[in-house]
């Protein structure tokens, strides 16, 4: 038994990414290529303009998406040709988001998929100078003529992900994600979670920051620590959410945190006439102390979490 995945490479038409104008698909089944597609897109209404660089990039013009199906017409063609299987992208983390931000902005549901990323795998397999695709992809044997063209890119990822499979020996993705402890990302109506390598933290499993992240998001480079039951989802989603965009989940208060998230404080988990957890009493502690830590209320983490 070998690797079953489809490979899936965007090109944007500008710097959102929610705007894909191209999408290579390849699909892999028990270690064999057997089919590949290529298709244009008109972006999402409203983000369809065409940056010059981007248009430097990989050639894709107004012009040749002007009579193509916008996004959330192809969407449907896209998972029909994955056919259930996962996903493996180079750099997931925006592969992925293209799909999750077209979706918002095509105000259509998000599929449900899992995935993998090469990225992250050719980090624990190769010690290389480069992880970007044309490096890893000669490190793998595999042949990139025409970076930028998706279906080119798509099949790269493909070559690399089974080169990395044969490597370690793993009869399937899900196994391959279990060898090298990064479980699959996932992403399904209201929620996902990113594929991210897990180190140990005592008897916890927290995902590694995303260093391929915006280094713009407020969360990048920030040690941050959750307190309290949250509403909007669950603790090990929140990590995942947090690592993502560059930050660094943690899981007690110490002088290296940077925000504490509080979730609702249940008055049966605190201590007899106290009002706030040992966490946030901590955090308190280390502020009069003139530590800079930002206490942000659970709905504040999930607003600046998708900015």
């Amino acid at each position: 038994m070998a690797l079953s995945f489809c490979a899936i490479d965007f090109e944007t038409a500008n710097s959102f990414r929610g705007s894909p104008c191209a999408v290579g698909l390849v699909k892999v089944v028990d270690g064999r290529v057997i089919a590949s597609r290529h298709f244009l897109i008109r972006p999402p209404p409203g983000y369809d303009d065409f940056d010059d660089f981007n248009i430097r990039l990989h050639g894709i013009t107004p012009e040749m998406v002007r009579n193509e199906p916008r996004f959330a017409e192809r969407l449907p063609e896209i998972v029909a040709f994955a056919e259930g299987l996962p996903f493996v992208a180079h750099n997931a983390a925006f592969d992925m988001g293209v799909i999750r931000d077209a979706c918002l902005a095509s105000d259509v549901s998000w599929p449900d998929a899992t995935y993998a990323c090469t990225l992250v795998l050719s980090r624990l397999t190769w010690k290389l100078l480069s992880y970007s695709l044309p490096w890893v992809a000669e490190a793998a044997g595999a042949s990139l003529a025409h970076h930028h063209d998706p279906e080119a890119d798509a099949t790269a990822a493909a070559m690399i992900a089974m080169a990395i499979g044969e490597h370690r020996g793993a009869a399937s993705l899900e196994e391959l994600a279990v060898t090298t402890r990064t479980p699959m990302g996932f992403m399904r109506k209201d929620e996902w979670g990113g594929f991210h390598r897990l180190f140990h933290w005592g008897k916890y499993d927290l995902p590694l920051a995303n260093i391929e992240a915006d280094p713009s998001h407020p969360f990048y480079d920030r040690e941050m620590v959750f307190t309290g039951a949250l509403m909007s989802m669950t603790r090990t989603v929140a990590w995942h959410h947090v690592a993502a965009v560059g930050g660094r989940p943690a899981i007690g208060v110490t002088k290296s945190t940077n925000i504490l998230v509080m979730g609702f404080q249940d008055a049966v988990r605190l201590r007899p006439g106290e009002v706030l957890s040992a966490k946030a009493r901590k955090a308190n502690d280390l502020r009069e102390r003139g530590q800079q830590i930002e206490i942000v209320p659970e709905l504040d983490f999930v607003r600046l979490l998708v900015l």
